[in-house]
């Protein structure tokens, strides 16, 4: 399911190809938003493995939504109280900034910067992040990829959002309170983005939901390059793999890859393997489902047969899962990174997702998937 989503850009030279309007110099003002994507970042982002309620097709915000082709909340938004307004405003607020990042400005991955900032292992090699003040920083520093490594602000709220507020101003400032040093010491600058969302509601007519995008820097001398960018991108591209990896059970191979860490060569993963429902998508993944209060199976595995089970085959809706799971070629690539037979960055799989295949179906540029139980059939149980 889509929605229409107001857009404002400011400092963005050149303007990124997705966004461009009718020219190369004027922004889109309006874009679509997919909500099962919404929800696979803010499932990411939010939990550290099962969901409240796993299914897409359910965004737990959803609910509160007015049926409009806008992007519009009942009443006067999510929560009962201000301060409960609040925090899920800015839970809401990060989804969107990593949505938009992904989708738009080619980001597929994240961290956030209060784990790697106070990480004081071994593992942060080439490069030094450090706070340069107290206060507030960027929520994430994210990657492409390809060794190049932005910082990111989210904001949410449901008040009033301008490019010359001093809220803004202040937003900015938070670039100023973290710096990348490289091997040598000495600072460079890194790209950032600032995303913030207002979110309109039935009290506020008037209001349009709309998406307000800067582009600012931190400070240094030079831009972030060579091997602090690849290192850096790399420990990135650890954590994210680290916490997918314990959305799908594996945390033995999450901890090896966020801590840069090898597997004991006796230790066995253990796996099931999972394909599509349909005949002509033949992708395969590794993972598993979650599933409402149920204490028996919802698939038997007899003979290399799926099959779907209920107690009560005539009764709608008693049982339903989402599966959760990492692309194969994506998950194969890890494991022989935390066994010591490959580097992360080397060969890492260039991932296309499906697209349009069902509106409660997300998949990303980094091979995780989520969708409904009934789109997915185990296909094996395997050892790595």
């Amino acid at each position: 399911m889509k929605k229409k989503l107001q857009l404002a850009l400011n400092k963005y030279k050149p303007i990124p190809p997705k966004l461009q309007g009718e020219s190369e110099e004027s922004p889109k003002t309006i874009i679509d938003l997919d909500l099962a994507a919404l929800y696979h970042h803010f499932y990411l982002d939010t939990y550290g493995t099962q969901p409240p309620n796993p299914d897409p097709a359910q965004f737990e915000h959803m609910r509160f939504l007015v049926p409009d082709d806008e992007l519009r909340f009942q009443g006067e938004g999510v929560g009962a109280s201000t301060n409960a307004k609040r925090a899920k405003s800015s839970e809401m607020g990060q989804a969107f900034c990593r949505w938009f990042l992904h989708e738009h400005l080619g980001i597929k991955y994240f961290a956030h910067l209060d784990r790697l900032i106070d990480d004081t292992s071994e593992n942060l090699h080439g490069f030094t992040l450090e706070r340069t003040a107290p206060g507030d920083m960027p929520d994430y520093l994210c990657s492409d990829g390809a060794g190049s490594v932005v910082l990111a602000e989210a904001k949410g709220r449901y008040t009033s959002v301008g490019f010359n507020t001093k809220q803004f101003e202040d937003w900015r400032k938070q670039f100023t309170r973290v710096r990348v040093l490289d091997s040598k010491g000495e600072a460079v600058w890194v790209k950032g983005h600032i995303v913030a969302t207002r979110f309109a509601t039935e009290s506020t007519p008037k209001v349009q939901t709309k998406l307000f995008a800067e582009d600012p820097i931190t400070e240094g001398r030079e831009p972030l390059s060579g091997e602090t960018a690849r290192s850096l991108s790399g420990q990135i591209i650890c954590s994210h793999y680290g916490n997918a990896l314990m959305k799908i059970d594996q945390p033995l191979l999450a901890l090896a890859i966020r801590r840069s860490r090898r597997l004991e060569s006796q230790s066995r993963i253990p796996v099931t393997l999972w394909k599509f429902a349909f005949d002509d998508q033949q992708r395969y993944f590794v993972g598993g489902y979650y599933a409402n209060d149920t204490n028996e199976p919802l698939i038997d595995l007899e003979n290399g047969l799926a099959t779907h089970r209920s107690r009560d085959p005539f009764r709608l809706g008693v049982h339903s899962g989402t599966f959760v799971g990492v692309e194969l070629s994506v998950f194969e690539h890890l494991v022989k990174v935390a066994r010591g037979d490959a580097r992360l960055l080397d060969g890492l799989p260039e991932v296309e997702p499906i697209r349009e295949i069902y509106s409660g179906i997300s998949m990303l540029r980094d091979g995780s998937i989520v969708g409904p139980l009934s789109m997915f059939i185990p296909v094996s149980l395997n050892n790595y």
